[in-house]
C-alpha cells in the first residue's frame, strides 16, 4: 500500500445517499431489481437510524398503524426480501420469491427519509416523486406536493407511462449536468446547512 492510496472518507449520511442515489438512478435505467432494493433498503435503514435524533420517521418502519405487539412481524414480513439478499446463514438453500414493484416503496420511504433530513432535492430524489405520484396517482394525498405536481404534468398534458422510465432517466441527467435546473433541487452531497 502506497502513500498514494485512495481514501474516502464518508459520514453515515453521505453513504445512505450515494445508496439511495444510484439505486434511483438504477431504477430508471430498469438494471437489477435486487441490486435496486438491496441499495435503497441499506440506505433507508441508516436514513431511519440517522433521522431517530431529529424524530424523522420512516412510514415503513414506523408504522403508527401497527398495533406495537404485531411489529416484529411486520418487521419480518416488510424485510423478508431484504434480508434474504444480506444474509445466507438460516436459509443458505432456499428459494426467494421477490416482486420488483417492492422497490417502489423501499425508494418512496428512503427518498422521504433523505429529504426530510436534507432539507433538499436532489435530481434524483425529486424525479423519482415525480414517477411515483404518475405512476400511483391514487396513493398520493390530495393537495400535497407531490399531487400538485402530477396534477401539473397531467394538465400540460404529458404524462410518461410507466414504462418510459429511460424518460425518467434523462430528466435526472438534464438536471445533473445543468441543462435544466429547478428551485430547491441541490447537487451538493451530504447535508445542506441552512
Amino acid at each position: 500500500m502506497g502513500s498514494s492510496e485512495y481514501v474516502l472518507k464518508l459520514s453515515k449520511f453521505e453513504v445512505a445517499e450515494r445508496q439511495l442515489l444510484l439505486a434511483i438512478r438504477l431504477f430508471f435505467s430498469s438494471e437489477d431489481d435486487v441490486s435496486i432494493h438491496t441499495l435503497a433498503e441499506a440506505a433507508g435503514q441508516i436514513l431511519h437510524d440517522i433521522g431517530k435524533d431529529s424524530g424523522v420517521s420512516s412510514f415503513v418502519r414506523d408504522s403508527d398503524r401497527i398495533r406495537p405487539e404485531y411489529m416484529k412481524e411486520w418487521h419480518e414480513a416488510i424485510f423478508k426480501s431484504r434480508n434474504f439478499f444480506k444474509h445466507a446463514d438460516r436459509d443458505k438453500d432456499e428459494i426467494h420469491e421477490f416482486k420488483p414493484v417492492f422497490n417502489d416503496t423501499s425508494l418512496l420511504d428512503a427518498v422521504n427519509m433523505y429529504s426530510t433530513l436534507k432539507k433538499r432535492w436532489t435530481p434524483e430524489t425529486l424525479i423519482f416523486c415525480v414517477w411515483f405520484g404518475l405512476e400511483h396517482p391514487h396513493t398520493i394525498k390530495k393537495n400535497s406536493d407531490m399531487d400538485t405536481v402530477r396534477m401539473k404534468l397531467s394538465a400540460g398534458g404529458y404524462a410518461p407511462g410507466p414504462d418510459d422510465k429511460a424518460f425518467y432517466g434523462r430528466a435526472i441527467a438534464a438536471l445533473r449536468s445543468g441543462k435544466l435546473s429547478l428551485p430547491n433541487v441541490t447537487l451538493a452531497s451530504d447535508l445542506v446547512s441552512e
